[in-house]
């Protein structure tokens, strides 16, 4: 049994973009929070940013306005 070469296929791509733009920006900003994280974070963004997370986890599964009170 041979196995099948993966082939890119930008269309595939292109499609899967256009059906699921919620989860491409989630996927993004997912990434681009860590890659943050990893190797620009400040001391002073990191105590922040813990700050931010327990506040989302007190009000979970609520979103947060922009001041940090929950959307109902």
């Amino acid at each position: 049994m041979t196995k099948r070469k993966a082939v890119y296929n930008p269309e595939a791509d292109k499609k899967w973009a256009e059906n699921n733009k919620d989860h491409q920006r989630y996927l993004i900003d997912r990434t681009s929070t860590r890659r943050f994280i990893r190797t620009k974070a400040t001391e002073e963004d990191l105590a922040e940013l813990k700050e931010l997370i327990a506040l989302r986890e007190a009000s979970y599964p609520n979103q947060l306005n922009k001041n940090n009170k929950p959307i109902n």
